[in-house]
This record gives C-alpha cells, sequence and structure tokens, in this order.
C-alpha cells in the first residue's frame, strides 16, 4: 500500500495512544516513527516535541545511550530535556518525573518494565508494568503536560528529581525545590553542570499538578523528608589531595527532589505540567501559564500535531512505500529538532535578537543538516545566521564556536570554523533577511583571528603548535578545513566588493596543499594528506591511518578527497581525472572510506563531480543501506544523520558552501518541496525503486540534463526535475566516455571490508 498525504485530522477527545494502524492512509504527521534512531542505533529519543523547541520531554532508561534511551531497558522516568542523537558525555537529562507505588528514590528501586510502548511526533504513551501505571506526554515549545493513569492504590507517587541527568549521575552544583501542598504548585532548579559542554548552566521549572495531593515531601540524598516542602542542596567542596598526587577527585553530590503521594482509584488520572527557562523561575511560570493555560490534554495533542502537519508538509511523497514513507518523513522530522530556538531565554544576549542554542556540532550539520534547512525551513535558516552575528557581538573574543550549548560557547571544533560555512552556504543560496555586512565580519574575524597562527602566517595547522582552538583539532583536518573556510571567506568577499579580501582568502584557500604529501604511497597510489609539525616535517602517519591523530574521525585515504572547493586542483595531484576515479572507486571497495561518518559525507558525489555519475548513483544506494530496520548508520549528531538519509532518497545532494548540487536519481516516483516562498519544485522518477539505481535521462523543465548537477536557484523558482530510472549504468553524465563493460564491472556487488580507520566503528 502507497502512502499518499492527507490533510491533518481532528482526532476525539477520548483518544488514547493506539498501536493498530487505520485502515485509511496517514496523514504525513503520523508517519513519523520516533522509534527509528532510538529503538536502534542512533541515540535518539522516542520522546514527542515541537519544531526546534527548547524543551524535549522523553522516556529515560536505567542503561541508556548518550541520548537517555535504550530500547530493551526498564524506564526510570521522563526527563524534558534532551539531545537529538549525540555521542560521547551525555547531556540533560533534567527534571525527571517518575510515577510510582510506594516511594523509591533509587533510579533502580523504581525503574519499570513497560508495555503498549506508543511513540508519535506529538505524543508518546506507556504503561509501566511494575505498578500498572499508564503514562503519556504531549509538548508545547518551552513546557509539557504529562498524565498519569493509576491503579487503587493508597501510595500512588509523582516524584520530581532536580539533581540528576541522564544514566542517573547527579549534575546539580547547587539548587533547591519547593512544593505548595494545596496549589500543586512545583518550582525549582539551579546551577548545574556536566553536560558534554563542561560549562556550567542555570536551569530552572515551574511546575504545577491538577489534583491535591495528601501528602508531599522532599529528599536530599537518599533521606525522604516527608512534609518538608522545601529543600536545598549543594556539591561539598573539592577533596583535597596529597601534593603531587593528579588523580582528579570530584565529589558526586547529593540528590535532590520533592514527591506528592495521592490515594487513588482504579484508572484515576493525575495530571502535571511542566515549563523550564535558562533565565529563571518566573520565567518558566509565564511560558507554563501561556502554552499550558488548562487541563485539555487531547486540545495540546490536537494542536501539536497540527503543528508538525504543517511542518513535515513542506516536502511530500507519492507513489513511496509505508516503509520508505515512514522513514523518508522520519528524517526529515529528525531534521527539525535541533538547533532549538531559545530566543529570550539565554542570558547575557539581547532578548530580541534570535538565539538558536544546542549545536552538537556544527561540524556535524554542516554539510547536510543546514542544507536541507536552507530549502525547507530558510526562516530558521536565516534566524540561525543571525544568531551567529549576535554571538559574535557578545563573545569576548568574539568567536562564534562549533559547539553552542546551553548557551555558552565551546570551543570543540573538529576541523575548522564550521560557522563559516554555514554563514556561506545561506549567502550562496540567497536566504533572505540576513545582514549579510555582519554575517561577513563573522567569517572576516575568524579568518584573521580564530584560524589557528601557523597556519595564518605559514599556511598550515600545525601538530605541535600549542593553540586554544580545541583538543579535537588536527594538523591535517584541521588545514584542509581552514582551506575550505578561506575560500567561503573569499566567495562573500568578492560579492561584497571586498576585492582585497577576495585576493587575499582565495590564495590562502589553496593552503590544503601544504599537507599534501607527495612522497606518501598505499595501494599503488602515490600523494596523500598528511599531519605537518612547525618544522615542515610530515607525519609518518601511512595512508591507511591518522584517525584521530592527523585528522579528527577519518584517516589519510579518507580525508585526501574532503577538498570540496578545489577539485581540479585535487585531481591534478592525484594522476588525473581517470586515475583519480580508479582511486576513489577503490577507496570505498576497500574500506578506507567511512561514508557513514561527516568527513565522507560529500564523498560518493565526488563521481558526479568527475563525470560518473553512476558510481555516485551505486555509493549512496550502499550507504542507504546502512539505514535498516529502526538503525542509522551511527549516532544522529543533531539530525546530520537523518537530513543525509532525506537527501540520497531525493536524488541529490548538496555542495554546502555552494549554491550547485550534484544527482544521483531519487529511489520513489515522486517528491514535491513545498517551499516558503509558494513555488513547488517536484522530483519525478520513471521507474524508480527497487533495482532501478541508474540514472538514465535527466531534464529540468523540459530542457534535458547532459551534467549530472542543478542549481539551489532552480530549486527555489519552481518547476520539475525529471528522471528516467534504470537498472543498469548509462553514458547520462559521462562526458562521452562510457564503457558498459569497465561500468558494469565497477559496480559489480563485492562484499565490502569493514571500514579500516577505526575498529571501534
Amino acid at each position: 500500500m502507497c502512502s499518499p498525504l492527507l490533510p491533518v485530522r481532528a482526532l476525539a477527545a477520548s483518544w488514547l495512544f493506539s498501536v493498530a494502524l487505520p485502515a485509511a492512509p496517514l496523514p504525513v504527521e503520523d508517519l513519523v516513527d520516533p522509534f527509528i534512531g532510538s529503538a536502534g542505533r542512533g541515540s535518539c529519543m522516542p520522546g514527542p516535541c515541537l519544531p526546534h523547541a527548547s524543551i524535549y520531554p522523553s522516556p529515560e532508561t536505567l542503561d541508556a545511550t548518550p541520548g537517555g534511551y535504550a530500547g530493551g531497558q526498564p524506564i526510570v522516568g521522563f526527563a524534558q530535556l534532551h539531545t537529538q542523537g549525540t555521542g560521547g558525555n551525555p547531556s540533560y537529562g533534567n527534571f525527571l518525573i517518575t510515577p510510582r507505588l510506594g516511594l523509591a528514590i533509587a533510579e533502580v528501586e523504581h525503574a519499570s518494565p513497560k508495555a503498549d510502548e506508543v511513540a508519535k511526533a506529538y505524543g508518546y504513551s506507556v504503561r509501566l508494568t511494575k505498578s500498572d501505571i499508564r503514562v503519556e506526554v504531549v509538548p508545547g515549545r518551552h513546557s509539557a503536560l504529562y498524565r498519569f493513569t493509576f491503579p487503587a492504590s493508597d501510595e500512588a507517587h509523582i516524584n520530581l528529581d532536580v539533581a540528576r541527568k541522564i544514566r542517573g549521575e547527579i549534575a546539580l552544583d547547587e539548587g533547591s525545590v519547593k512544593i505548595d501542598p494545596t496549589t500543586g504548585i512545583i518550582t525549582g532548579g539551579g546551577h548545574f553542570s556536566k553536560n558534554w559542554n563542561p560549562a556550567p548552566y542555570d536551569l530552572f521549572f515551574a511546575a504545577r499538578l491538577d489534583t491535591t495531593p495528601d501528602a508531599v515531601g522532599t529528599w536530599v540524598g537518599q533521606n525522604a523528608l516527608p512534609g518538608v516542602a522545601q529543600a536545598s542542596a549543594r556539591r561539598p567542596a573539592p577533596v583535597k589531595v596529597a601534593a603531587g598526587d593528579r588523580t582528579p577527585r570530584v565529589p558526586s553530590g547529593e540528590s535532590l527532589g520533592t514527591y506528592a503521594r495521592f490515594k487513588t482509584k482504579a484508572g484515576q488520572k493525575v495530571m502535571l505540567k511542566i515549563a523550564i527557562s535558562f533565565t529563571s523561575v518566573e520565567q518558566a511560570q509565564r511560558w507554563l501559564d501561556a502554552e499550558i493555560p488548562a487541563w485539555d490534554f487531547d486540545g495540546l495533542r490536537v494542536a501539536a500535531a497540527a503543528t508538525w502537519h504543517r511542518a513535515l508538509s513542506a516536502v511530500t511523497l507519492e507513489g513511496a512505500s509505508d516503509e520508505e514513507a515512514r522513514k523518508f518523513t522520519t528524517g526529515v522530522w529528525h531534521s527539525m529538532v535541533q538547533p532549538r530556538d531559545r530566543t529570550g531565554d539565554l542570558p547575557g544576549f539581547d532578548p530580541k535578537a534570535p538565539l538558536w542554542d544546542d549545536h552538537y556540532t556544527l561540524w556535524d550539520t554542516w554539510k547536510s543538516l543546514f542544507p536541507l534547512m536552507a530549502i525547507l525551513e530558510p526562516e530558521a535558516m536565516r534566524d540561525n545566521i543571525r544568531s551567529f552575528i549576535e554571538r559574535h557581538r557578545v563573545a569576548p573574543d568574539g568567536y562564534v564556536a562549533e559547539a553552542f550549548i546551553q548557551g555558552r560557547e565551546f570551543k570543540a571544533g573538529q576541523g575548522g570554523n564550521e560557522a563559516d560555512n554555514v554563514i556561506a552556504d545561506a549567502y550562496a543560496k540567497k536566504i533572505p533577511g540576513i545582514d549579510w555586512e555582519q554575517a561577513y565580519a563573522v567569517l572576516k574575524h575568524h579568518a584573521e583571528h580564530a584560524r589557528t597562527a601557523n597556519y595564518r602566517e605559514h599556511g598550515w595547522m600545525a601538530s605541535d603548535e600549542k593553540t586554544d582552538y580545541s583538543h579535537r583539532i588536527r594538523s591535517g583536518s584541521a588545514t584542509v578545513d581552514f582551506a575550505y573556510n578561506d575560500f567561503n571567506a573569499a566567495q562573500m568577499a568578492k560579492g561584497l566588493g571586498h576585492t582585497a579580501d577576495y585576493e587575499r582568502y582565495l590564495a590562502r584557500s589553496k593552503n590544503w596543499l601544504n599537507v599534501w604529501d607527495d612522497s606518501l604511497e598505499s595501494d599503488g597510489y602515490r600523494g596523500f594528506v598528511r599531519g605537518r609539525a612547525l618544522d615542515g616535517k610530515f607525519s609518518a602517519t601511512p595512508a591507511t591511518q591518522g584517525f584521530n591523530t592527523d585528522f579528527y574521525e577519518a584517516i589519510c585515504w579518507e580525508f585526501s578527497f574532503n577538498v570540496p572547493h578545489d577539485l581540479p586542483g585535487l585531481v591534478e595531484k592525484m594522476g588525473g581525472r581517470e586515475t583519480f576515479i580508479r582511486r576513489l572507486a577503490h577507496a570505498f571497495r576497500e574500506g578506507y572510506i567511512d561514508f557513514g561518518n561527516e568527513p565522507a559525507f560529500m564523498s560518493p558525489w565526488l563521481f558526479a563531480r568527475v563525470g560518473r555519475p553512476y558510481l555516485a548513483s551505486y555509493w549512496a544506494d550502499q550507504l542507504r543501506g546502512e539505514y535498516a530496520g529502526f538503525n542509522l548508520p551511527g549516532d544522529d549528531d543533531d539530525g546530520a544523520m537523518s537530513s543525509l538519509y532525506v537527501f540520497l532518497t531525493a536524488g541529490f545532494f548538496p555542495v554546502a558552501g555552494q549554491d550547485v548540487y550534484f544527482l544521483h536519481g531519487p529511489r520513489v516516483p515522486k517528491i514535491e518541496f513545498h517551499l516558503s516562498n509558494g513555488q513547488t519544485f517536484t522530483v519525478t522518477a520513471e521507474n524508480a525503486g527497487g533495482k532501478n539505481l541508474y540514472v538514465q535521462r535527466a531534464a529540468l523543465n523540459g530542457h534535458a540534463l547532459d551534467e549530472p548537477s542543478i542549481h539551489h536557484a532552480d530549486m527555489v523558482a519552481g518547476g520539475e526535475l525529471k528522471f528516467v530510472m534504470g537498472p543498469q549504468p548509462s553514458a547520462w553524465g559521462t562526458r562521452g566516455e562510457f564503457d558498459a563493460a569497465t561500468a558494469a564491472a565497477q559496480v559489480a556487488p563485492a562484499p565490502r571490508p569493514p571500514y579500516k580507520g577505526n575498529p571501534s566503528r
């Protein structure tokens, strides 16, 4: 059965989340499957949210991914803040709400198996089988509404943990909680740390119960305080250690929370609404009153569904299978979760200036997430650029860091200055509503101050150079990425009439050549990028290595193809176009490229750029195969993997920072992009799907395309991009150099070895 998209439906007020699929085709918001990336690989959350909203309520499990949830684990409660598909040290998990029978403070004591779990974009429902309690939640922009259905009990409890974060770690440095037993109002918060961004931050909440409790209390540590309506906690001072002992000793801190007890009848419902703020309890209270003024759970759910219907209807499918529609629409949904619009709620900034938060990190998102945003949500991209401008104004050193989390800059750059690439992408695509001179000032400041000193003075980031840029910086990857930053600065300078800057930065964009070692050989190929020291000597790293030594999350083979701004120069360095094609195909075949990780996101489309689009089609399909079942190729990384899937399915991929898209052909018959300017750009594909991977012909608005590329201006003008697909490679886009036998050998199925750069991947 196919899944055309229908208008949003009104749902009955007595609605409860159901596991049964209706016979009628689903509206677009119901095509979203939040278990993709959460029940499987991806470190995502199954909870509901609104597009780019500040809050993200979601269940948490006892043993959890950095996102807070693992599919087969018991649920410990429902926290209000989570990140989208991040790895490493978990962030957030604040203000855990847990219903249970009896008072149990430790998470392991009240962790519950689950049943009847149903996740939607706009709502979540589950039954906690340990106490037979049903939990439902629907989201606002800064708030959430919970509905708990209890069994008959004299010991029905709702606990709110103030101090903990994901996996139960204590994150509170200093804070308090207060509950009013008469009004059911609960407030609290404080000073927190231990996020992925190590900078401390303030976070507050305001909550309210709809049912007067029979008793209330608080707890500090593991000590329950019945009848005590207010409590506070502070992390103890660091432990003193003997001289010379450098072992870090950080006190764990004390748990802090409050609880309300009820006597419930079988099936009795108790509701709790909560709002969060990075500014104050008062601000949280204002949002709570404005966003959830009543206890209309079903009305809020319908409003959330309608919000997602409008957002997701920016792109629609026709003729896709149910499975493809589910995966594609979920990819779009994940792409609209982060970054988060926290305008007016981040202290220290102009409350009227757009402020977008939770970038984990721009290194992950500039190649796929922001280019998709430029198509589907240009207003969001505009406001992100304006947020960069505001951050540049406020930051003491003017630096717009690659990670901006909990309202704090974090110099966590894994490559170059990726804010430059996002700004340049918006500029190349003429996103309206941006002061381009102010935006260019960010790029110029980075070019003059944020690149490392040796890069600015001598042309490469040295492996033994002292810098505060980031502990993740590596000589090879930083030099190549800084060179692309310089290219983007040059293009903006040229467009804005800054001729001297243009010439200077364009010359600097050739700096990638300074880490190109002509002497390095591997597998019969000569010349690769690798790290270089201050004295000019290259590292001794073999071409098959370099992961997190010469490059961040890549090896020499892999990163040597990562020069999107100077492909002619790269082809020349590799021995000409035919050698380049053989070498790139060899890299994929041998497992030298982890094309499911960000450094290689653009690599499959290099084939299209050098006249072999059928190889781009083949490897794009191989990459799509990594999205099996509920799995993503790895952590979703702020929607990077999900947006990549959208482009893989749509048949084209961007070169972020430039206005060009390279074509590999769609995997579904028809996709319509309903643009915010009122135009519709339609992509159709005759014979799409199955083994029909390869473009036979393509036309834009009735005019045959000989080159496998279009431009962003073609898209925003509206019209139709039409493909004819087939099961065998064709001569299309090959510049008259097609040989059927060679092509058949190049795409012959063969076992692909695991990625050789890092055994842990």
